[in-house]
């Protein structure tokens, strides 16, 4: 790759190596090509990032310690279903089915997911007891005290991120799927960000998190435009312009300074993390597009701005050693990267 590549080749031989199957399945899908995507979506449980992941399943399909699916970050199950769905593993996997039917476990009966076991938010209530005894306080209540800590830890960002795995697997007739996506729909924040709506921490904040915008807004965007009820849709348009409003990027109360240097610097993969290059995927898959909404040319110009003299695009950040298998090395050209980027710019040239 040391002399300037066309997009075009880039997409059709690098992008489609046989060494990167994942990679190869979604160029396949995002840009149409005329090969078989079934074939290549086959390929993808064993390849070799596959492998790793899953060898280190339980039999009761979670990954670590099964009454913490949240923790420790980017191992416990939630982050490696999450993981796993970008990778493009689907439910004709048993591995997969039985990961699902272990992490639904946590979803609550309103339909958000919880990141909290009801193990951890007893053993929290223990410490709560020992704080209260020794500063000569009431001791609370024990079956209202661990209902109201999974409360709540039931969260914007990781229900989005979950739904969108659960989407990407092939889930979207689950009827709990569809509880989930009603529950990031009536959320929502008035502003049309969205925040952890029931962590005590955040009881006085009225602005929108970025983090938990983009993961229900990616959600929303794996949910094929003829299964979107009107609701789904007005929150879809709402959530949108709390992005555009920002730029993406900037603070509009603070003379549309950048509101975090961290994103301008593109990683994968997609966690709970917000970046550029992530609103701008997530909002063209939405229908919004340069060409019509000129609030996206500052990040676009960013994006551009970060393209190698070689056409592609670099892995700036990634939990490198903090997930079961590393997908790839920061500081060099990113297959994954490139290909979201290529698709955005695609879509903006048209």
């Amino acid at each position: 790759m040391g002399q300037r590549r066309s997009a075009d080749w880039i997409i059709r031989h690098w992008l489609m190596e046989p060494d990167s199957p994942s990679v190869r399945y979604w160029t396949i899908r995002d840009f149409g090509l005329a090969e078989d995507a079934a074939a290549a979506r086959a390929a993808i449980p064993d390849s070799p990032v596959v492998r790793k992941v899953m060898a280190r399943q339980a039999d009761g399909g979670y990954w670590g310690d099964p009454d913490s699916p949240y923790l420790p970050k980017y191992k416990a199950t939630y982050w490696t279903l999450m993981l796993l769905g970008y990778l493009g593993l689907s439910r004709e996997d048993d591995r997969i089915r039985r990961a699902v039917e272990y992490i639904l476990r946590f979803q609550q009966p309103d339909g958000g997911f919880a990141a909290s076991s009801e193990a951890q938010a007893q053993e929290e209530y223990r410490r709560q007891v020992a704080r209260s005894q020794s500063r000569g306080r009431p001791v609370p209540e024990e079956t209202a005290y661990i209902a109201d800590q999974i409360h709540q830890e039931t969260l914007s960002c990781l229900t989005g991120n979950t739904v969108a795995a659960l989407l990407r697997f092939g889930y979207g007739d689950d009827a709990r799927v569809r509880r989930a996506l009603q529950w990031l729909t009536g959320v929502q924040n008035a502003d049309g960000g969205w925040l952890c709506p029931y962590w005590r921490a955040h009881v006085r904040d009225t602005h929108g998190c970025m983090y938990g915008t983009i993961a229900a807004l990616e959600a929303f965007a794996s949910v094929p435009y003829d299964r979107r009820p009107p609701a789904m849709e007005q929150a879809i348009a709402h959530g949108a312009e709390f992005l555009l409003m920002h730029r993406l990027y900037l603070a509009d109360h603070h003379d549309m300074a950048p509101i975090k240097a961290d994103w301008l610097t593109l990683h994968f993969p997609w966690f709970y993390g917000y970046d550029i290059l992530r609103g701008l995927w997530v909002l063209n898959q939405l229908g919004y597009f340069v060409s019509e909404e000129p609030r996206l040319a500052d990040a676009l110009d960013v994006l551009a701005g970060k393209m190698t003299p070689q056409g592609l695009w670099v892995l700036e950040k990634t939990p490198r050693g903090r997930m079961w298998a590393n997908l790839e090395r920061k500081g060099a050209p990113s297959k994954w990267i490139t290909l979201r980027a290529l698709w955005v710019m695609a879509n903006t040239l048209d």
